[in-house]
């Protein structure tokens, strides 16, 4: 029996599409049998998570911050939520990291099927304007950690949260993912980290652009007897915990504040940055003596890792 010749003119598809890259064709043309392709990723973009340097091309002005220019932190969220706004940061193709305190009163006794309508999620710019010109990301689900339980808003322990959107992000110059801590990552007393936000100036306006400020890291035993004064103060019984981390300066003036909170408390290892922390507390904001309270979140490397691979279920 005679063989059949095999055309090259065989049309064989379009190759598949994939985020973040493109295909690049060696030999033949598209479509053709034997054709030989290439994949390449979106290099600088998508290169190894968080490699993106936070640039300095900023003007001079979160309290005492300075507005952050556009594509410089590329990992920020903005969120609204029912009361209000709130930051996040984005950790992978289809995963955002925030704190329970922003998500808990979004959840009722369980995950809530119409969760998109009570808070909306937008990537991609520090203009909030230019933001809700495109639609929000759909959420899949939310993940607060099972710990944390705040009804009287003084214990904002395991104060962490994760959401999963429905469809990925496409990472580019202006959203990439900020990298995640081991367990045994350093946090060194007086280091400098960055934190941004779209949150509550200190003229008390509700800014539509993003800002940033530098805030150093706190000794513990500095930062809990912060605490144990306010708390003496005021009668009311603020928990620090090994969870959680103080920065900022003593004379105050420069912080974060309300509408930042759940966004990332980032520090540099070589030029990446990486979350080391999450906007959670604070009394007041900017004030001389106290300071702003962050998660920890080099605590739950494990129970990040568990809920992005499947391990745990919905709301653990």
């Amino acid at each position: 029996m005679e063989s059949t010749p095999v055309s090259l003119n065989v049309d064989c598809g379009e190759p598949g599409v994939i985020l973040n890259g493109n295909v690049t064709f060696l030999s033949y043309s598209k479509k053709q049998y034997l054709s030989v392709i290439e994949y390449h990723c979106n290099e600088p973009y998508y290169t190894f998570p968080g490699q993106k340097k936070v640039t300095n091309r900023v003007h001079r002005r979160i309290i005492g911050g300075q507005w952050a220019a556009p594509g410089s932190i590329p990992w920020q969220v903005f969120l609204t939520v029912p009361y209000g706004r709130g930051g996040a940061a984005v950790i992978g193709s289809r995963w955002i990291l925030t704190a329970a305190h922003i998500l808990n009163d979004v959840l009722p006794e369980h995950v809530r099927v119409e969760m998109n309508l009570s808070f909306q999620i937008y990537v991609g710019d520090n203009d909030i304007l230019k933001m809700l010109e495109s639609p929000p990301f759909q959420v899949e689900s939310l993940h607060v950690h099972p710990l944390y339980n705040n009804p009287k808003e003084r214990n904002y322990n395991h104060d962490i949260a994760l959401i999963k959107l429905k469809q990925h992000i496409t990472f580019n110059t202006n959203i990439m993912p900020l990298c995640l801590p081991s367990r045994d990552h350093q946090y060194i007393p007086d280091t400098y980290g960055l934190v941004s936000g779209f949150g509550m100036t200190e003229d008390k306006k509700i800014p539509t652009k993003l800002r940033f400020v530098r805030v150093p890291l706190v000794k513990d035993d500095v930062c809990r007897k912060s605490i144990e004064k306010i708390t003496n103060e005021t009668s009311e019984d603020f928990k620090f915990t090994e969870n959680m981390f103080c920065a900022g300066f003593p004379e105050g003036g420069r912080d974060s504040c309300s509408g930042d909170g759940g966004g990332a408390f980032a520090l540099e290892n070589n030029n990446q940055f990486w979350a080391a922390g999450i906007v959670s507390w604070g009394v007041n904001c900017g004030e001389a003596g106290k300071y702003g309270v962050y998660t920890r979140v080099a605590q739950y490397s494990g129970w990040i890792n568990d809920i992005m691979e499947g391990k745990l279920s919905i709301g653990h």
